[in-house]
């Protein structure tokens, strides 16, 4: 996990633990492939 993404969403409150991951995974995963 890219550590800007974390800290990015550190307090995004999303009622579990998982979806906050979930969501971290997606902002990494759209900002290593920006064209697409």
């Amino acid at each position: 996990m890219e550590k800007w993404a974390a800290q990015e969403l550190q307090y995004a409150d999303l009622g579990d633990t998982r979806r906050k991951k979930r969501l971290i995974s997606i902002v990494e995963n759209l900002a290593s492939q920006p064209s697409t």
